[in-house]
């Protein structure tokens, strides 16, 4: 997963599977699901077909170039395979996401609300699992302004988040599995406050270092 050529290779991928199932495709295609797995959002096909390799090839080039322009590029040669590992990662995803909504408007058998919610399960026990890994940067992780301007709270943070996504990205995935529609919402509501808990507590621990500083 931290091969250089697996983003470019996967995103070649996407596109060729877009162009063969093109014909086959509806006018109309869902695009966006409730979470019991009914289309509520339709665009046309060519949009359908076309989107997801578009934003993994824009997300793919965006990070090998925003790296080079990062105050702090210097840090990336410590976590060099974790980089390449988000970015495998996250076009991976848009890949699962691509077939599942093209094959759902092709016919085949996909509970897109259990499905989507296993996927992005999976991809935030993946991130989760590197975090603790990332070096301080502006492009990735969580950069709040305690977190840029401590290493120390980097590091305190980021240990956080990825416990947090780490477990709720397994909440989602066994969410995924059950038949109770509400543990969906709670899964969601997890994934959500996975991002914002590790953001918060970097404030508190850059406050207890300010602190400790005076003392």
């Amino acid at each position: 997963m931290t091969k250089k050529w697996i983003a470019p290779v996967a995103v070649a991928a996407m596109l060729v599977f877009a162009l063969a199932v093109y014909p086959s495709l509806p006018a109309r295609i869902p695009t966006h699901w409730d979470m019991a797995g009914r289309p509520d959002g339709y665009s046309s096909r060519w949009v359908g077909a076309f989107v997801a390799p578009s934003v993994a090839l824009l997300i793919w080039l965006a990070l090998l170039g925003l790296r080079r322009v990062d105050p702090r590029k210097e840090h990336y040669a410590r976590f060099e395979d974790t980089y390449r590992f988000f970015v495998n990662l996250i076009v991976l995803f848009l890949a699962v996401i691509q077939v599942l909504s093209l094959g759902f408007a092709l016919g085949w058998p996909v509970d897109m609300g259990r499905a989507v919610l296993a996927a992005v399960g999976v991809l935030f026990m993946g991130l989760g699992n590197y975090m603790p890994r990332i070096r301080s940067n502006w492009w990735i992780g969580i950069r709040t302004p305690w977190t840029l301007e401590s290493e120390a709270v980097w590091r305190k943070t980021h240990r956080l988040a990825g416990r947090a996504l780490v477990g709720c990205g397994l909440l989602a995935a066994v969410a995924a599995l059950l038949p109770f529609q509400g543990m969906r919402y709670v899964a969601l509501g997890a994934l959500v406050l996975s991002a914002l808990v590790p953001a918060v507590y970097s404030y508190f621990a850059w406050r207890q270092e300010r602190l400790g500083g005076r003392a």
